[in-house]
Order: C-alpha cells, then sequence, then structure tokens
C-alpha cells in the first residue's frame, strides 16, 4: 500500500535505475541533429592544411564518435546497467552504474580515437574517395555481421559478473564488468559504427544501425524461428 502511494516518477526511478541511460542518449540525438559536427569539420579540413586543421579535424572526428556512441549504444546496455544496480547494495546502486558506464565508454573512447586519427590522416590524402570507403564500409559491416566471432560477441555481450557488496573492490567490479561489456559491444558492433562514421554520422544511417543493434540483441522469442533453407521455404508454400 505504501508503493501505491508514492508519486509516480518515484516508482519509475526506483524500478529501473538506469533510466538516466535514456536521457543522455536523447541529448547525444539532439546534439547531432541539430549541429551537424562531422560534416562541418570535414568541409572545413579540405579548405585548410596544416597540424592545426588535422588537430582539429581529429578531435571533431572524436567527439562525434563519442557522441554517436552515447547516442546508440547507451540504451542497448540499459538491461546491463540495471543488473549491475539490482546486484548492488541499494544506497550505491546509482554509483554502481556510474561505475559501469564508465568502464564501458572507456572501451569506446580508444576506439574512436583511433579511428579519427586513421580518418583524418585519410582525409588528407587525394586519392581517398569518401564514397568509395562508404560502400566498401558497408559491404564489411554485413559481412561481419554473418561471421562466428560476431555471433558469439552478442552472446557475450549478455554475459554477467560478479559484484563485491561494497567498498573499492565493489567499485572496481563495475568499472571491469563494463570495460567486459564494452570490448565485446566493439567486437559486435565496430562495422556498422564505421559505417556510421563514414557516413558523416548521418542521423538516418544511425538509426538503421541502432535498429539492427535492437533487433540482434532483443530478439522477439514469441515467434517461433524457423531454418532459412531451400526445403524449409519450399515447405512454408505448400
Amino acid at each position: 500500500m505504501q508503493q501505491l502511494a508514492l508519486p509516480f516518477w518515484t516508482r519509475i526511478t526506483w524500478r529501473h535505475p538506469q533510466w538516466w541511460l535514456f536521457v543522455f542518449s536523447l541529448f547525444a540525438w539532439v546534439a547531432m541533429g541539430v549541429h551537424p559536427y562531422s560534416t562541418e569539420l570535414d568541409s572545413a579540413h579540405r579548405h585548410r592544411h596544416g597540424s592545426a586543421a588535422m588537430v582539429m579535424s581529429w578531435t571533431a572526428e572524436t567527439y562525434c564518435w563519442m557522441l554517436m556512441v552515447v547516442a546508440m549504444m547507451l540504451p542497448l546496455i540499459a538491461g546491463s546497467a540495471r543488473n549491475v544496480a539490482a546486484r548492488s547494495l541499494w544506497f550505491r546502486r546509482q554509483r554502481a552504474i556510474v561505475g559501469f558506464v564508465l568502464g564501458y565508454l572507456s572501451v569506446w573512447v580508444v576506439a574512436g580515437i583511433a579511428v579519427s586519427l586513421v580518418l583524418t590522416s585519410l582525409k588528407s590524402q587525394g586519392w581517398f574517395d569518401p564514397r568509395l570507403a562508404i560502400g566498401y564500409s558497408f559491404m564489411l559491416a554485413v559481412g561481419w555481421h554473418a561471421t562466428p566471432i560476431k555471433r558469439r560477441a552478442i552472446i557475450r555481450c549478455h554475459q554477467t559478473r560478479p559484484i563485491a557488496p561494497e567498498g573499492l573492490k565493489a567499485n572496481w567490479d563495475c568499472v571491469r564488468y563494463g570495460f567486459v561489456i564494452g570490448g565485446s559491444c566493439l567486437l559486435n558492433c565496430w562495422g556498422w559504427m564505421l559505417f556510421c562514421t563514414l557516413t558523416g554520422h548521418h542521423i538516418a544511417i544511425m538509426l538503421f544501425a541502432m535498429f539492427v543493434g535492437i533487433a540482434e540483441r532483443f530478439p522477439i522469442r514469441t515467434i517461433p524461428r524457423v531454418a532459412i533453407s531451400p526445403s524449409s521455404l519450399f515447405a512454408s508454400f505448400r
């Protein structure tokens, strides 16, 4: 009876302590939609040369990469964040989620720095064709989607790890858990994230890639799975 008397927002935040991940994701989507940093910096980089332009382009690419990660990936790890909170003491649930998210994002920061350095260097080369690179990256993402390594990575995205109840050990366990999940997600999603980056972080492309991530992480289990083979397809039309 006391729980029913609580305000609606309080009940939601208690049941879903990871709610703020969706807020940060929404802010990142709005930031990328309102101000297309990557497109503007690419244009500026074509007209400017030298180390200053390279540094500015690399910084902008890294910033856009992390905005993309926050927008697309935080909703996908909300379940893992809630799992971290559920296995932590009540008073440190939010601290546990923050540690988990920091560990998760640290993997993507390192990857973003590396990708941004490579792309900045390639864009300064006269032989580099962005449209050709976009086409190759799409084929690479689709091909990676069918590999056994990718399928094992998506399974590891749902793994759990033991978390100490309190103290520095608990904080480190949360960060390490986020780091492990981040590594699995990077191995799983790097193809689509590279494709999104080469398209200039186009909102429609990002939404498509996020839909793919949602579909593979949260399949509709109520629909019976049918083996895709010539015989099964023929039988379905009989």
